[in-house]
C-alpha cells in the first residue's frame, strides 16, 4: 500500500494542468465551456419564485424548475465526464498520444463511462442518505475510477471501481480531505462569479453575456482541475503507473 501525499499530489496535479495545454484546453473548450455557455445563455429561464410565495407553493416552483433543467444538466455533465476521460488519456498515456486517439479511446469507453457514472452517482446517494460524511468519504475512494479507465487499465465499470477501492484503501481519509478543501475553494469561487454575475444584468444583456461567459470558463478551469487533481491521484497510488515525466 503506497501512502497519499496531498502535498506532492496537488504539485502533480498543477503540473499536469499545465502540460500540453494546446491539446488540452480545446477538448475542455468543446466538450465543457461550450455546452455551459449553450445552457446559461439560451437553456430554460430559471423559475423565479414570486415575493409573498408560501411554503407548499415552493416545493412545486423548485420541482418544476428542475425537471426543464435536469436534461441539459445531464448532457452537460456526460461531456465534462467524456472530456476528462480525453485529458486524462493524454496524460496518462504514452508521450504522443493525439487528441484524435484519446477521443477515439473515449467514445470507445462511453458505456463503461455511464455505468461507472450510474454506479458512482447510486452509492453517493445511499451514503448521503445516511450522513454527509460517509458519502465524502466513498467520493475519496472512488476518486481515481475514471483514471483507472482513462490510463487503460480495464475497460469493465466494477473492475475500474474495484481499482479505485483498492488502490484508496488505507487513503481514504486524507484523499476525502483534499477532495473537501478543492471543492470549498471552487464553491467559494464560484458563489463569488455568480455575485458578480448577478450585477452585470439581466438575462438578454450584454452584461448577462459576459457574465454567463466568465462563468464558463470557470467551469472550464474547474473540470481542468478536477481531471488533474483524479490523475494525480492515480499516479500516485497505483501500483504500476509509470510516472510520466514533464518537459
Amino acid at each position: 500500500m503506497k501512502k497519499f501525499d496531498m502535498s506532492s499530489v496537488w504539485d502533480d496535479a498543477v503540473q499536469l494542468a499545465r502540460l500540453d495545454l494546446t491539446l488540452t484546453a480545446p477538448v475542455i473548450g468543446m466538450l465543457v465551456v461550450l455546452p455551459m455557455l449553450a445552457f446559461v445563455t439560451l437553456g430554460p429561464v430559471p423559475v423565479e419564485p414570486p415575493a409573498d410565495v408560501d411554503l407548499s407553493k415552493l416545493g412545486e416552483i423548485f420541482r418544476a424548475d428542475l425537471a426543464q433543467s435536469t436534461p441539459m444538466l445531464l448532457l452537460i455533465s456526460f461531456l465534462s465526464v467524456l472530456s476528462s476521460l480525453v485529458v486524462m488519456r493524454l496524460w496518462l498515456a504514452p508521450r504522443g498520444t493525439s487528441v484524435g486517439e484519446a477521443l477515439g479511446m473515449a467514445v470507445g469507453l462511453v458505456p463503461t463511462m455511464a455505468a461507472v457514472f450510474v454506479i458512482q452517482l447510486l452509492a453517493l446517494g445511499i451514503a448521503a442518505l445516511a450522513l454527509l460524511v460517509p458519502a465524502l468519504y466513498l467520493g475519496g475512494r472512488l476518486a481515481p475510477s475514471f483514471a483507472v479507465l482513462a490510463a487503460g487499465d480495464t475497460r469493465s465499470p466494477l473492475a475500474a471501481l474495484e481499482q479505485s477501492w483498492g488502490m484508496t484503501r488505507g487513503n481514504g481519509w486524507r484523499i476525502t480531505l483534499m477532495l473537501f478543501l478543492i471543492q470549498l475553494v471552487i464553491v467559494t469561487v464560484s458563489m463569488l462569479v455568480d455575485g458578480v454575475g448577478a450585477v452585470f444584468g439581466a438575462r438578454g444583456t450584454i452584461g448577462h453575456a459576459l457574465a454567463s461567459l466568465i462563468s464558463a470558463g470557470m467551469g472550464g478551469v474547474v473540470a481542468l482541475v478536477a481531471s488533474a487533481v483524479s490523475a494525480a491521484i492515480y499516479r500516485q497510488l497505483s501500483p504500476t503507473v509509470m510516472a510520466r515525466t514533464f518537459d
